[in-house]
């Protein structure tokens, strides 16, 4: 992870400072040099000890590095990267001087803030990222384009807490910049930009970066949730009939992505998972040639590859080939592998499907080595309403009721969720309490994400992706309540018939 995130410090700075110590003139002498000759070791070497957090090494590496004491640019460089290693020592005021001089001496070069915000991450210094990249925002638009997504995705995970105002701003602020272009991560910032602006009531501004959020079932939740009501004619117009000019440019996208960089395996998930969102399943079955065939392969597997055989383990359940889909799931999540963390998600997966296709007894099989699996609270509650749901199928109420109250304990973890549970088990009364207590959660984010979810489920006809279930019918039954009617006719409504996605193929 750090040695990705540090990657483009080394060589930014690098050509940044070879390209500081040459005249701008063509016609003017040839300057003296103010580089030397192993500036490249020097940064190597610098790397190489900030990534094994060898800072006091980096910052003897760089005295090494002579500059001309008229190469303002070069100075200010260096002073960055001095400025990280003394982060990683914790003087942080001694790197706050270096940074305030940095900035003093060469306020309009882009490399000293993008090299400042790398080096804030690599030492967990999330507020000085913060302000470096607010700065670039600020003034240096093309270089913020150029940032790395590693770089990028572990900020937005880890940005600063304190201040959801500014983090909102700056979401906004790379959206309309165009950060992430026409891509999986260029769509993602798009769509939760559009939805800060809506929350804000700002529908033009939000009407304005909808050509950027080419994902069909982003598009589709919109499209059905009325505050985004105002939105619908233009989502409407780019989505086309049956969503098929949405379908087709996120394909497109994706395609291209992948196209580019074939052995990049975040890619081949994301096209993976667009075939799929836009109904080609054919095609992203296909596109199991490019995973691992044997255990022993799999085992190399890291997270973005899993993801990968999730979605063509997906498509295929999605094509009616549930055997070869429960196959490749067991293919990736029985391979040996010396760290598993990130594979409960799949592991989830599989037992999700089998439970969908009524295999009760195989997926309690698989049940509580799966609990045991370290989860957010999130997906401990996925397995919990399977559990509840797989026993109250089987018949097995006693053993059920005994895993109930812990399952009500932890609705607001997953309120969706536990709803599919306890209509699985007919409860329709629970499902009703969970329902309208999510809705009425004082946490706005929580809030929302739940509305999203309740609206998706009570639509009369099955959604891009979403697969028929041992719950389905019943969410429709829970829809007929009035006090689920109301809430549905006031956050929602059934996608229009035009708009309904075409059959898979």
């Amino acid at each position: 992870m750090w040695r990705r995130v540090l990657k483009p410090m080394g060589i930014g700075l690098f050509v940044a400072l070879r390209a500081a110590s040459v005249s701008a003139s063509p016609d003017a002498p040839p300057p003296p040099v103010m580089v030397p000759d192993s500036a490249a070791e020097i940064i190597t070497e610098y790397e190489r000890a900030m990534t094994t957090g060898r800072f006091g090494d980096a910052l003897t590496s760089l005295d090494k590095m002579q500059l001309d004491s008229s190469n303002s640019k070069g100075r200010a460089l260096l002073d960055v990267m001095r400025a990280a290693a003394l982060l990683g020592l914790k003087r942080d005021a001694e790197a706050q001087k270096l940074i305030a001089e940095s900035d003093k001496l060469a306020p309009q070069l882009p490399e000293a803030s993008s090299g400042l915000f790398v080096g804030a991450l690599l030492t967990n210094h999330i507020e000085i990222a913060a302000d470096a990249l607010d700065r670039m925002i600020a003034r240096f638009p093309d270089a913020v384009r150029e940032l790395d997504w590693q770089s990028m995705r572990y900020f937005i995970v880890n940005e600063p807490k304190t201040d959801k105002q500014r983090n909102d701003d700056r979401q906004i602020a790379l959206a309309q910049l165009g950060y992430g272009g026409d891509t999986e991560r260029g769509h993602y910032i798009a769509k939760g930009a559009v939805d800060l602006l809506v929350g804000r009531g700002d529908f033009k501004a939000a009407n304005d970066l909808l050509p950027y959020v080419k994902e069909p079932q982003a598009v589709e939740n919109m499209l059905i949730q009325k505050r985004f009501a105002a939105l619908w004619p233009t989502l409407e117009e780019l989505a086309g009939p049956h969503l098929e000019k949405i379908r087709d440019a996120a394909v497109t996208a994706a395609e291209r992505e992948y196209e580019a960089t074939p052995s990049d395996e975040q890619a081949l998930a994301n096209y993976a998972n667009t075939l799929r969102h836009s109904g080609r399943l054919n095609e992203a079955i296909a596109l199991r040639s490019k995973l691992p065939a044997s255990s022993a392969a799999m085992s190399s597997a890291d997270e973005d590859m899993g993801w990968a055989v999730n979605n063509v383990a997906v498509a295929l359940h999605q094509a009616g080939r549930k055997d070869e889909a429960d196959q490749l799931f067991a293919l990736l999540n029985d391979a040996p592998m010396p760290k598993e963390y990130w594979r409960v998600s799949m592991k989830i997966n599989r037992l999700e499907f089998l439970v969908l296709d009524g295999r009760f007894e195989k997926a309690l099989q698989l049940m509580e080595p799966t609990a045991k699996v370290e989860g957010s609270p999130y997906a401990e509650q996925l397995v919990r309403r399977l559990r509840y749901c797989s026993l109250s199928q089987l018949g097995r109420t006693a053993e059920a009721d005994k895993y109930k109250a812990d399952l009500l304990a932890h609705a607001s973890d997953a309120p969706g969720p536990t709803i599919d549970g306890l209509l699985c088990a007919g409860d329709l009364d629970a499902a009703e309490r969970v329902a309208l207590t999510g809705l009425a959660n004082p946490d706005v984010e929580k809030r929302t994400d739940f509305e999203e979810d309740f609206v998706r489920q009570l639509q009369q006809h099955r959604l891009t992706g979403d697969d028929p279930s041992v719950w389905q019918g019943r969410w429709s039954e829970l829809r007929k309540r009035p006090a689920i009617t109301a809430a549905f006719d006031r956050l929602g409504r059934d996608m229009p018939e035009s708009l309904l996605p075409t059959k898979e193929n």
